[in-house]
């Protein structure tokens, strides 16, 4: 891993951005790794933990505000011409509703830490038409926490562990994961409460 970052040198971060903002359209890639990898290189010297955070949380709000704007303007048609556009609009749509209808700002920021929450998150905000100033809100608030956790991930696991960097980051991921799923399972449990509850209230109507 460290010979990576000795390839890319001064591109690893610019590259990391673009990475991170890719995410937002295409959810399985994997820039997860890359920014909890790069919080393990901070805590080794091996970069600074200011510009780590910087260029995660650009490429995380750039990555964020394009898939807002695509759904909102329906841009998001122009990618119908091509069979991976459409692919990519109905797996948006899909995490959209797995989300479970959370249309509040303060719903829309919590999906964030579902697995593929953060697509779903933008993309409902602009089938919503939320308003620039709260999507402005929301989207750096978001960015913010984002980047923090999975960079924090990688350079707390590296600071209280002295382990190399490839190590911290597997560490990491592997702690990420786990959380990722809790919060998938809690939602699921509550959006199936929910369910269960309008059909007893139907019923008894």
């Amino acid at each position: 891993m460290v010979e990576l970052l000795d390839e890319w040198g001064v591109w690893f971060l610019p590259l990391q951005a673009i990475f991170v903002a890719l995410t937002a359209l295409i959810p399985p890639f994997p820039s997860e790794v890359m920014v909890i990898a790069s919080g393990a290189f901070a805590s080794a010297g091996d970069l600074s933990l200011t510009w780590v955070m910087i260029a995660t949380i650009g490429g995380c709000l750039a990555g964020d505000l394009l898939l807002y704007a695509l759904f909102r303007y329906q841009l998001i048609r122009v990618l119908y011409r091509w069979r991976w556009g459409r692919r990519l609009h109905r797996s948006m749509l899909r995490a959209s509703i797995r989300a479970g209808g959370k249309t509040t700002w303060v719903g829309l920021l919590l999906i964030r830490w579902i697995p593929g929450g953060r697509a779903a998150s933008m993309a409902t905000a602009g089938l919503m038409r939320l308003a620039w100033p709260q999507l402005s809100t929301l989207a750096i608030l978001g960015a913010v926490i984002w980047s923090a956790w999975l960079v924090g991930l990688g350079y707390i696991t590296g600071t209280t562990t002295g382990l190399p960097p490839w190590a911290s980051t597997l560490m990491g991921i592997g702690v990420g994961t786990l959380v990722g799923l809790i919060i998938a399972v809690l939602v699921a449990r509550r959006r199936g409460a929910r369910i269960q509850e309008r059909v007893q209230t139907s019923s008894a109507d």
